[in-house]
């Protein structure tokens, strides 16, 4: 009799907790897209950033706070969230060596974002395939990385590009370099790709050749002399007669520590001159001229219009 007492009690309860109206729980939305521009017509650089976000999808920043939301912690304290572009290093391979960072930036002017946005529009975007997502771009004053200079670098989720102001006083040598180092950020994980495989292989391969005692990357340059076999007589073992553009940016005293990085340089110097600049720099040294051959290859079956 008492279990009997004792199940009906139970359906009597779950009937009065099914017939009570259910609480809706409001959930945060704390997985919201950051990477938008949302438009205010009284600020005009926020306004000209809206626009070019709306032309291109890029979103365009000159703070690296790009948002903030009210929030609760786990004990029922309010805060503010404060989402932030990520500045770390990323590609779709493992990073070799120390990774890249950014060392050092400042803002830059609201008055120079016009000549910025234009820059953009003239220069870096028609370069750009529709293939290739940018998820932002960061645009800042002095700007100071380990491995990448000063021009620009690629974090997580943005694309830092540095020396804004200076923009519309710089010759055509430096513009270039400028050029060439903003579209090396923008193209790196498109060129090193799965789709790629078989062309890097033999990218590398052509600086491998010559040291069959151990790989040809990270190596100290004054071992070159004993370790290089293979170069024509009276060819002095270099970083540059084996295909290298030069040292890893990291550390002047070692060949590049990875391929990625080889790829990199290789990448910023060809987006970075014409066809006959690169060949008047390197013409001589044919093994940089048989990788430029590949990375070029790359280049235009990405649809890049490389000069």
């Amino acid at each position: 009799m008492s279990n009997n007492r004792y199940i009906i009690a139970c359906v009597l309860m779950i009937m009065a907790v099914s017939c009570r109206k259910e609480k809706v729980t409001d959930f945060p939305d704390y997985d919201r897209n950051w990477l938008v521009v949302e438009d205010n017509p009284a600020d005009a650089t926020i306004h000209a950033n809206y626009l070019f976000y709306k032309e291109t999808g890029i979103p365009v920043y000159i703070n690296d706070t790009i948002g903030t939301q009210q929030r609760v912690d786990v004990f029922g304290h309010a805060y503010t969230h404060y989402e932030k572009l990520s500045l770390n290093y990323s590609l779709g391979v493992d990073i070799t060596g120390a990774p890249p960072l950014v060392q050092s930036f400042s803002y830059c002017n609201k008055a120079d974002v016009p000549q910025a946005l234009a820059f953009l529009r003239t220069e870096i975007i028609p370069m750009l395939p529709k293939t290739v997502y940018v998820p932002s771009i960061f645009l800042v004053e002095d700007l100071s990385t380990f491995a990448f200079g000063n021009y620009a670098y690629k974090g997580f989720n943005t694309v830092i590009i540095g020396q804004v102001s200076g923009i519309a006083g710089m010759d055509a040598t430096t513009m270039a370099s400028y050029k060439g180092a903003i579209l090396r950020s923008l193209l790196t994980n498109a060129v090193i790709s799965d789709k790629y495989k078989g062309v890097l292989e033999k990218f590398y391969a052509v600086s491998r050749k010559f040291i069959t005692t151990r790989d040809a990357y990270s190596v100290y340059t004054f071992q070159l002399a004993s370790l290089v076999t293979g170069l024509p007589a009276g060819t002095t073992a270099t970083p540059q007669a084996i295909g290298f553009i030069g040292t890893d940016p990291r550390n002047m005293y070692y060949t590049p520590m990875s391929t990625w990085m080889d790829v990199c340089m290789f990448l910023e110097a060809t987006l970075g001159n014409s066809e006959a600049g690169f060949t008047q720099l390197y013409g001589n040294q044919p093994n940089i001229m048989i990788k430029y051959g590949y990375i070029r290859q790359i280049l235009a079956d990405l649809g890049v219009p490389v000069q």
